[in-house]
């Protein structure tokens, strides 16, 4: 299966994201960055809409969060429409500061090999699933559990 990750991000954390950016394409994995949309303009509904419509584009979602974060509005929309999605989201964290309850679920990145581990256990996680459904048993983990619970459950390991 192929990845798409949406790179969610406050203006000021830019630097940050465009080596996640740099890191996921340099492991094969394409991904999304605002900064490099020269259509991101006009008013809140052309943005909003341009926003949803990237975010269906994508399979993934990594949220780059610091102290800049808590001064944006699109963050939190961009994670809520992944969480409606079911998408599997993962924080990367530019500092040690505390998370917002909610945020405390998802993985959190802290580095350029964290992000590695992320499309390695990506990419385990799918070949897993396309095993068992090849074979019709299942590998390691119960059926009720969703493909993003797993991979969660594995990178928190590898973390």
């Amino acid at each position: 299966m192929n990845y798409k990750v949406f790179i969610s991000h406050k203006k000021e954390d830019e630097e940050a994201a465009l080596e996640i950016k740099s890191t996921l394409v340099e492991s094969g994995v394409e991904a999304y960055l605002d900064v490099l949309d020269n259509t991101i303009c006009g008013d809140g509904e052309k943005l909003t809409n341009h926003i949803k419509e990237k975010i269906r584009e994508c399979t993934d979602i990594i949220v780059v969060l610091s102290e800049k974060t808590k001064f944006s509005w699109w963050v939190p929309f961009e994670i809520g429409m992944a969480s409606q999605k079911d998408m599997p989201i993962a924080n990367y964290l530019l500092n040690t500061q505390a998370l917002p309850d909610y945020l405390e679920y998802w993985p959190r990145l802290k580095n350029k090999m964290d992000v590695k581990k992320y499309v390695e256990t990506r990419k385990s996680i799918a070949s897993k699933i396309v095993n068992e459904r090849a074979f019709g048993t299942p590998i390691q983990f119960s059926n009720t559990i969703s493909e993003t619970q797993r991979f969660y459950s594995e990178l928190k390991k590898k973390l």
